[in-house]
């Protein structure tokens, strides 16, 4: 059976409004939060240490990145906007949205990349050792990308669904056990 782990999930949301990011710096206590605008235009927090990412934009556009769940990015999100609130921001709720999530599983065997590259289809992979140890699999079936490596580690990376998630590396788990019949 595979069940490949939540390793990293990524969500965001819009306020609908103009922020003025040197306030909210001044105004928000958390245990890291950062702005300086000319290294980068964003407002970064985290609550506490080990908690997920948020950058804030003067737009009013936010992600949170980092959450080791579905549930801890919803958590952030609702964190973010309850503090935002006590600090007099009024805005509808945001639809927040999951923007991607990161899955790792092992497979139970060193794989030889160049034979699986072929297997897959070169419209589909791309294989470049000598530029980077994995090999780069987009199923025309599936929405996401998965990094394949030789020791067998598999990353699924730009999915925002859990269940077509488990359920591409199901389909290509298969693929590979087909492979090495």
């Amino acid at each position: 059976m595979v069940s490949p782990e939540l390793v990293n999930a990524v969500g965001g949301g819009d306020l609908q409004q103009e922020l003025d990011l040197q306030a909210l710096y001044e105004e928000i206590s958390a245990d890291e939060i950062r702005y300086d605008p000319e290294y980068w235009p964003g407002l970064y927090i985290r609550f506490n240490d080990g908690s997920p990412a948020i950058m804030i934009f003067r737009t009013g556009k936010y992600n949170i990145a980092g959450a080791d769940s579905i549930d801890e990015l919803i958590n952030a999100n609702q964190k973010f906007l309850s503090v935002v609130r006590e600090l007099g921001l009024t805005f509808d709720d945001p639809d927040f949205e999951i923007r991607n999530l990161v899955y790792l599983e092992k497979y139970h065997r060193e794989l030889n990349l160049d034979p699986i590259a072929v297997e897959l289809g070169l419209e589909n992979t791309e294989y470049e050792p000598e530029q980077f140890p994995g090999l780069l699999y987009r199923s025309p079936d599936f929405i996401g990308t998965f990094l394949i490596f030789r020791n067998g580690k598999i990353l699924l990376t730009g999915s925002n669904n859990p269940e077509s998630s488990i359920e591409a590396f199901q389909t290509l788990f298969a693929e590979l056990d087909n492979l090495f019949r």
